[in-house]
């Protein structure tokens, strides 16, 4: 699983590629996604989130997905963090998609 490291408070675009478990793209194209993001992952609630609209999926036919993160989005407690990606189409079924971790930093303060 890969980390994607970012500061409290910071906005800043996301980019995800989407590959099966023999390391090919996944052709998107047509895809409805959602990006969760909780604390822990037995938790009931997500931290935050991102709906179908707000992702750039220009690329999606290559399995590239961008996704902005807001200032409101990462302006949680300095911690690890678990991204749920969820994607709903008539492509070939995943049985389990790999999560990543989202580090969120304290910002230095002067």
């Amino acid at each position: 699983m890969s980390t994607l490291k970012i500061k409290q408070g910071e906005a800043k675009p996301v980019t995800l590629t989407i590959t099966d478990e023999n390391g090919a793209v996944v052709d998107l194209s047509g895809a409805t996604l959602f990006l969760g993001v909780k604390k822990d992952k037995g938790d009931s609630a997500y931290a935050f989130s991102k709906e179908d609209a707000d992702f750039d999926k220009t690329q999606a036919a290559s399995g590239i997905l961008v996704v902005d993160l807001s200032a409101e989005d990462t302006d949680q407690p300095e911690s690890t963090y678990i991204g749920e990606l969820k994607c709903t189409w008539d492509g070939p079924v995943i049985i389990k998609s790999e999560d990543f971790f989202l580090q969120i930093k304290r910002t230095a303060t002067a």
